[in-house]
């Protein structure tokens, strides 16, 4: 089955085959976006099968591009944002975000450390899950995404400054964390 064929499946609603292949298909992309933002096993896999309940549901809004190569990249894109969305929808329900976590101030200051290219995805992960939620979500809706700071302050329903603010701290907690978690010296700025 292909990724037409599956959508033309889930829309008509013929079968449970079309929702099968595109969930097994794209499990694990979905199971990595969600990562970056949920950290907890167990609220990653409720936010991965919530994204594709809305996938499901919505599949005959998703336009189907005529090229198959153009599909498969809009199809993710799409369900990236939905799983973007969902995570976000989860964390805000969750709890209210700490909107003035403990920062101390010696936190706040600029750390520079020298650049590690050999640091891995999963390196880039451990650090991400170890600061503040929002902290996380801000860095990756921004840095990751794309969103812009006024974009970030609707979803988040928080101001665009509290969402400079926090990117500014998520920022300034991995350079910190990097430098203790690899025994980085601190003398080019990154």
């Amino acid at each position: 089955m292909s990724l037409r064929g599956a959508l033309e499946d889930c829309v008509l609603g013929k079968t449970e085959r079309g929702k099968s292949f595109i969930y097994k298909k794209y499990y694990g992309y979905v199971m990595a976006v969600v990562l970056r933002y949920v950290n907890a096993e167990m609220d990653a896999e409720e936010v991965v099968n919530e994204t594709f309940v809305k996938v499901f549901r919505k599949s005959e809004t998703f336009e189907r591009h005529a090229d198959d190569e153009v599909l498969e990249k809009t199809f993710r894109s799409w369900l990236a944002r939905i799983a973007v969305n969902t995570s976000i929808d989860m964390l805000r329900s969750k709890k209210p975000l700490d909107y003035f976590d403990d920062t101390a101030p010696e936190d706040l200051k600029m750390h520079s450390t020298v650049i590690n290219d050999r640091l891995g995805v999963e390196d880039i992960l451990k650090l991400l899950n170890k600061i503040p939620d929002i902290q996380r979500t801000i860095f990756n809706l921004f840095e990751v995404e794309g969103y812009s700071h006024e974009e970030i302050g609707e979803m988040l329903r928080i101001p665009e400054s509290t969402s400079r603010t926090y990117l500014t701290r998520a920022k300034q907690r991995l350079r910190k964390l990097y430098i203790e978690e690899f025994n980085v010296s601190q003398n080019i700025h990154m």
